[in-house]
């Protein structure tokens, strides 16, 4: 891309990832379609400069609603059986009346960003448990439902390894016949249905699952509150335009590196090929640690950073795995 303004727009979206991963999403959301994949990459980078998302991982979870963040509405901890991070989202917790819906979104959007975080390669799916234990007509958000389904389908495409409905009362197989048409059918074939503990264990080790849900993992949700100090780095100038120029470079490099490897492929020269290849390959790993490091001076620090979770980029649920 040779405007400058996507271009930047576009790499702030990929942040850390490995640079092809973003585009494969949308290549494999939209079966390997390019055009199609090309306007849907589109639209969410509009979305997310419509919703300043940037801003949103500039301040992090200090601007979230204070009841969403201390009750643990959604949080992400342990893996399954497949190494995906598991989301534990409580239904009965939530309550459309405790908080706006821009501050519901908010909450929404820095959350999917800062799953993005707990995806360590070759992973780069997330295990979603949605727990209806205890739910009634007074935790159903609709406007939530829909912005969440949206989400999932257009802006964060391919993110969803499994979804499992766990405990679901009675009713709620006519609430799945209104929702599973809203759903895109690759999202809907994600979804699993589980009314007991041995439900679970199909996907998640004993170990990991929590105690409350029938497994040996003694874990319970409890917010760590921000640190006045934890964002110093953010206020580093020097040090960001430092760490800024360098990813910036790397960028180039490896835009050129991507140019020279197809050029090689359609010139049918087979040792400038690979030698291009292995170029990349060295440069996506250097792009993903320069992002990696220009991230400390753009980023807030969060719940998973304070508790030592996620640390310099290595992910370790044993930091608040209970015995």
């Amino acid at each position: 891309m040779k405007d400058d303004t996507l271009g930047s727009a576009m790499w702030s979206v990929v942040r850390e990832d490995h640079p092809d991963v973003l585009m494969l999403r949308f290549l494999r959301a939209r079966k390997w379609d390019v055009e199609k994949a090309y306007r849907m990459a589109i639209a969410a980078l509009k979305w997310r400069m419509q919703e300043n998302v940037e801003e949103i991982i500039w301040y992090g979870d200090i601007y979230n609603d204070a009841s969403l963040m201390w009750k643990g509405v959604s949080y992400a901890h342990g893996k399954d059986k497949l190494g995906q991070p598991i989301i534990w989202s409580g239904s009965c917790l939530h309550h459309q009346k405790d908080q706006s819906y821009p501050q519901l979104k908010r909450y929404l959007i820095w959350m999917m960003e800062t799953l993005r975080q707990l995806l360590t390669p070759p992973i780069e799916r997330v295990c979603l448990i949605m727990d209806l234990t205890d739910h009634s007509n007074a935790n159903m958000d609709w406007p939530f439902v829909k912005t969440f389904l949206k989400f999932l389908e257009a802006y964060y495409p391919e993110c969803l390894g499994i979804c499992i409905v766990y405990n679901g009362p009675w009713w709620f197989s006519g609430v799945w016949k209104l929702i599973s048409p809203l759903l895109d059918p690759v999202v809907a074939s994600k979804v699993q249905f589980a009314q007991k503990p041995e439900g679970l264990l199909k996907f998640i080790d004993e170990k990991q699952l929590l105690q409350s849900r029938g497994g040996k993992n003694a874990y319970k949700f409890s917010y760590a509150k921000p640190d006045p100090e934890e964002n110093k780095l953010m206020f580093d100038a020097e040090g960001r335009a430092t760490a800024s120029k360098k990813l910036d470079d790397l960028q180039a490099q490896f835009i050129q590196a991507t140019i020279d490897w197809t050029d090689a492929k359609e010139a049918g020269d087979d040792d400038k090929f690979a030698e291009a290849l292995s170029r990349r390959m060295e440069l996506s790993d250097q792009v993903k640690a320069a992002a990696q490091e220009k991230d400390k001076y753009t980023r807030a620090r969060h719940f998973y950073t304070r508790t030592g979770i996620l640390s310099d980029s290595v992910v370790d649920w044993s930091k608040l795995q209970c015995p």
